[in-house]
């Protein structure tokens, strides 16, 4: 009787074929995935049909376990990875938005123990990524563990299987079209907010999902200690996709409509570089800043308002509104979406809204359109009374840490060790 442990037979040449068969098929798909194709394809196949199965198993077993970071990181050579692999699907072009959310996964992950891997088709601009934090690379082959911090519009870009949870949201009650195909073919989702879930169940996702918030760090959009000596109100947002949805040329013109004569009275308006600009009618009173801020000139820029404007007719969570209370600004708001989960009228000014439909280039669905004459009527009450705003933004910061980057990715962790992709010790 053969050993139980004894040494592995050496393979025959048919079977020595069909794993090299299997490993050209793998890098074929994965080339295909990573739109290198030809080049890849051609050299597996040339491989294969000279014999060179030795040669192809060695090339295919480097680009598995190649834990490399990307040159252009220049990730320093003492930083060594050892803990439990995860890929990681999404893109890092700068600041804000989904962006913003891959960076604060990869850094909260890496600083946990997590081993990252760049996703193929995920752009990461070492620009932005610091360079102890670069992700290793490493083919995927479809059967470990993947996480995709994707829109759900985008999803299918990253062919989702039972092996990948995607942390995503939405800002309408409907999901877009064809969506929730992808979406049930991931193992799991994770959902910054309850209001989310339902929304995705309602759209018939059936997978698990958890709720896992986004978050702010409180380090950088710290309280401030004291307002601006001028009553200033803000507001932001990405006007380039979807822009009607932010409202940002909305609240200009109710601002101008609340204070047709005051001098005493700004507004700051924040759009991203690539947004088309927005229409201050000449208005010197209106002060806008249309270039990329780090997180600390941008917590500087809400530490000088005296109160966040939000006329934005839907939020998948609310960044901008979340780090405007870490700083001690108070909001005027509607609670539609998942704003509704962090936002009460104990720690600013309740807007209301109306159910509307979502009609542009992006959007379908419902959703909330807020209250022109008490938008107006809330940012003359900040005018007027100056002490309340103040009272409600200290509260705002009292609130803001239960939505902690720190709170979040211990979230993530739980919930991705719950479904099966990290191991119970990461």
């Amino acid at each position: 009787m053969a050993e139980p442990n004894g040494p592995a037979r050496p393979l025959g040449p048919i079977a020595r074929a069909r794993a090299a068969a299997g490993e050209l098929w793998l890098s074929a798909w994965y080339a295909f995935y990573a739109k290198n194709v030809f080049g890849a394809a051609a050299r597996a196949a040339g491989m294969v049909l000279t014999g060179r199965f030795g040669e192809l198993k060695k090339r295919m077993k480097a680009r598995r376990t190649n834990t490399r970071a990307l040159a252009d990181y220049a990730r320093p050579a003492a930083v060594e990875r050892t803990g439990p692999p995860l890929h990681l699907a999404g893109n890092v072009h700068g600041h804000g938005g989904y962006d913003h959310l891959v960076l604060k996964t990869l850094v909260g992950l890496t600083d946990a123990g997590v081993h990252l891997f760049r996703d193929a088709r995920s752009f990461m601009n070492p620009k932005f990524v610091p360079a102890e934090y670069a992700p290793s690379e490493r083919m995927y082959d479809w059967k470990g563990p993947r996480l995709a911090v994707i829109p759900p519009i985008l999803l299918h870009r990253y062919k989702p299987n039972a092996r990948t949870a995607a942390w995503t949201m939405w800002e309408t009650n409907q999901l877009p079209r064809g969506s929730a195909k992808y979406l049930n073919r991931c193992g799991m989702l994770m959902i910054p907010s309850q209001w989310g879930v339902d929304s995705f169940r309602d759209n018939g996702v059936t997978v698990p999902m958890e709720v896992v918030p986004l978050g702010y760090d409180p380090a950088v959009f710290a309280p401030r200690e004291a307002g601006p000596v001028m009553c200033t109100f803000g507001t932001a947002g990405a006007l380039d996709e979807g822009g009607l949805r932010k409202n940002v040329q909305r609240v200009i013109d109710l601002f101008l409509k609340a204070f047709p004569a005051n001098f005493d009275v700004r507004l700051k308006v924040k759009i991203t570089p690539s947004s088309p600009m927005v229409n201050t009618w000449g208005d010197k009173r209106i002060e806008v800043v249309n270039t990329g801020l780090p997180p600390a000139a941008l917590a500087e820029w809400y530490k000088s308002l005296t109160c966040y404007v939000n006329a934005s007719y839907g939020e998948g969570f609310g960044l901008h509104l979340l780090e405007a209370m870490g700083c001690g600004v108070p909001l005027i708001s509607t609670r539609f979406s998942a704003v509704g989960e962090m936002f009460d009228s104990q720690i600013g000014y309740e807007v209301s809204y109306k159910l509307i439909e979502a009609k542009n280039a992006i959007y379908s669905g419902q959703w909330g359109d807020p209250n022109d004459d008490e938008l107006i009527a809330r940012m003359r009450d900040v005018y007027a009374d100056r002490a309340t705003a103040e009272r409600l933004g200290r509260a705002a910061a009292l609130r803001a840490p239960e939505f902690s980057w720190a709170e979040s990715i211990r979230k993530l962790i739980a919930s991705l060790t719950k479904h099966g992709y990290l191991p119970g010790s990461a």
